[in-house]
């Protein structure tokens, strides 16, 4: 099946602890059994579509979304797909981050495309490095797969709609959820 003129988002599998509300951003966690029922789920998905290349983040939980989905095609992972970087937040939960760190939770609600937390990166440094990549990616021949995060879907989806980016939530990306974009 053809599928020039199209860009395919695929959000990883889910993944082991998904229900603890935390901040999960470049800490590397493994797919649950969930999420490799997913990802199996997308390899008979993908199977008919001419998909020539899969870029991935460098994380596992991608990493091996997209090695179940692959097939023959070739895998490319790329650190501009990662999730952001949460820096000192990282697998912290939200209540914790509250308790040790009102004003910066605060902050990070008001200015959710700007805030980063202490060593970390902001969506506005998750978009600057994930957009040109995708635009890279999109002047070459043939037709990608971008096994990413929610984050980073988030970021290209505001780009892409010219959504301002601090209205990044108001796109829902679940575990597995693909988005197809005609271009």
């Amino acid at each position: 099946m053809q599928t020039d003129g199209f860009i395919f988002l695929l959000r990883h599998g889910q993944i082991a602890g998904s229900g603890t509300r935390r901040f999960i951003g470049i800490s590397d966690v493994d797919l649950n059994d969930t999420g490799i029922s997913q990802a199996e789920y997308w390899l008979h998905a993908f199977s008919p579509l001419k998909i020539d290349t899969i870029y991935t983040s460098c994380l596992s939980r991608c990493r091996d979304t997209a090695r179940r989905i692959a097939g023959n095609r070739k895998i490319i992972s790329h650190p501009a797909l990662n999730e952001i970087n949460l820096g000192q937040w990282e697998g912290r939960s939200f209540d914790e981050i509250k308790r040790l760190n009102p004003d910066g939770f605060k902050q990070r609600g008001e200015h959710l495309d700007t805030f980063r937390p202490p060593d970390g990166e902001s969506f506005h440094d998750v978009q600057c490095r994930a957009v040109p990549f995708l635009t890279r990616c999109l002047e070459k021949p043939g037709t990608p797969l971008f096994v990413t995060h929610a984050g980073v879907i988030r970021v290209i989806l505001c780009h892409i709609s010219g959504l301002a980016l601090k209205n990044l939530f108001q796109f829902n990306v679940s575990y597995g959820q693909l988005f197809v974009i005609q271009t």
